[in-house]
């Protein structure tokens, strides 16, 4: 992970911290607002219309002038204040404030969050977000911009957005928004994103509401990088806008002054990444050829065995605090269901022998089907694999490729590629019946001076060999490579 300190405060926290424990999180920046004035080691103002930063209007036709006054912006009881008023002030209507930690305080990954009671009027636009600190895909949005909070008019809903693609007119924007009958401007909510290079996901008061994966986003300035533009440092910004394109102008049931007030914010950064293990047993990877029980996937957690599209252990009938969805099978034992887009979850294996195995998958889907492929060691070996609707979330079908496997450790990735939802219940593989003549390493038809020096190599690592190799190399037909009784076999071929 790289690792961007620009404030003194990030840098001492860093190096002041004890030894963390795997997957231990630590603040490297915070705002607490304990002061008496906004920290200027921390934050800049930003100033106006937004004509000097050449957005006028910033970009949205919005009606306020930002400014540095305290009756805009300003820090008592432990709170930021930021405060939007109707007056007349730099040839606009409305003030209002922005800040940003720009050149001060900006990472790359982590967990950035803020405990914030929103402003609710009609023409109000609280917004607590992030920007590139240098842009290096390009202008807005080419570079990207992630909204962690947002809410306009009435703080009864509210917005996660990501803006990327090209650069003006040429972006592009997903979003998700949670509306549940809370009024957010009635006390305040702590806002989350969780950014990783696995996926960004928000979350209010801890409870998640929207997840995005790399395929969800891509910048034209980068087609070859799937993380780009979400793989550089950022930067934070609060503020509050009044009228623009999103919530449209206030109106004569609108209400000033009103106040965003921030109690604070931080940000976390995870410095140690947790083992991937075998699950049940963490020396012991899962034997191929065998059967492979979905819900024993890997530990390690979140981005690192496994991505689930929502926090939650849908079902929760085993392995209940993790987030993979785990339901009672009535095959028996458990199946991992609710699979969704994007979704994948590692296992690792040991394959006992190189060569061609035939794979199976034990699946179910109401209607929709689905399909997916396998990968090891990060190489796709199966293709994508789809199947119909089996009329029922447990009428089980097995779904079957061949696939060729390298020999030893290695990671297997069950990926869904799909948007239908499905279940699954568990794989297996097969090793293909290999068909070879004693003796005849290379299967040409003769032995000679390379069959022995193949022989030879096969005896010293039997796991590397192919599966011809191995047959070949087989002499006695007891199943292993033997250096001793297939060794004088081979040579009683040789001789004749």
């Amino acid at each position: 992970m790289r690792l961007h300190f620009k404030s003194l405060l990030a840098t001492i926290i860093v190096f002041a911290a004890p030894t963390l424990a795997l997957g231990e999180e630590v603040l490297v920046w915070s705002d607490e607002f304990d002061g008496t004035t906004v920290d200027t080691n921390n934050w800049e103002f930003m100033i106006g219309d937004g004509s000097d930063y050449g957005l006028t209007g910033w970009g949205n036709n919005e009606l306020q002038y930002y400014t540095s006054r305290s009756d805009n912006v300003f820090v008592a009881d432990g709170l930021l204040n930021i405060v939007a008023r109707q007056e007349n002030f730099g040839g606009r209507n409305y003030t209002s404030a922005r800040l940003r930690t720009l050149n001060k305080a900006e990472f790359l990954y982590g967990r950035i969050e803020a405990r914030i009671k929103l402003p609710s009027t009609p023409g109000i636009w609280p917004a607590f977000w992030m920007l590139p600190t240098n842009s290096p895909y390009g202008g807005w949005a080419a570079s990207g911009e992630m909204d962690i909070m947002e809410s306009v008019n009435f703080a009864d809903r509210i917005y996660g957005t990501i803006h990327y693609g090209g650069n003006w007119p040429n972006n592009v924007f997903t979003g998700g928004e949670r509306e549940n009958g809370i009024d957010y401007g009635a006390d305040f909510h702590v806002y989350t994103l969780e950014w990783t290079p696995q996926f960004l996901r928000w979350y209010i008061d801890g409870s998640p509401f929207y997840t995005r994966v790399p395929s969800n986003w891509f910048s034209t300035a980068a087609p070859g990088d799937p993380d780009a533009p979400f793989d550089v440092p950022f930067h934070l910004l609060l503020n509050v806008a009044v009228g623009g394109n999103f919530p449209g102008n206030p109106n004569g049931d609108s209400v000033f002054p009103q106040t965003m007030q921030v109690d604070w914010v931080r940000w976390y950064q995870n410095f140690d990444t947790p083992d991937q293990d075998p699950f049940p047993n963490a020396s012991t990877p899962h034997p191929i050829p065998g059967v492979v029980e979905a819900e024993n996937y890997d530990s390690g957690g979140p981005a690192i065995a496994y991505f689930d599209c929502d926090a939650s252990n849908n079902g929760g009938d085993f392995r209940a605090a993790e987030s993979v969805d785990i339901e009672a099978s009535t095959e028996n034992g458990f199946n991992i269901g609710w699979i969704c887009e994007d979704e994948w979850v590692e296992y690792t294996v040991d394959v006992a022998a190189a060569g061609s195995y035939q794979f199976s998958a034990r699946v179910a889907s109401d209607a929709s089907g689905g399909s997916f492929r396998i990968e090891m060691d990060g190489t796709d070996v199966s293709g994508d694999l789809s199947f119909p609707g089996t009329g029922g979330w447990q009428n089980w079908v097995t779904v079957t490729a061949d696939v060729e496997l390298d020999a030893g450790v290695q990671v297997m990735r069950f990926a869904n590629r799909s948007i239908g939802e499905y279940n699954l219940n568990w794989f297996e593989f097969v090793q293909n019946t290999v068909e070879c003549t004693k003796g005849d390493m290379n299967d040409d038809g003769s032995l000679n001076g390379a069959d022995i020096e193949a022989f030879a190599s096969t005896v010293i690592d039997p796991g590397s060999a192919s599966a011809i190799a191995a047959c070949a190399a087989d002499v006695d037909d007891s199943g292993d490579v033997d250096a001793t009784a297939d060794l004088a076999g081979f040579v009683a071929l040789l001789l004749n």
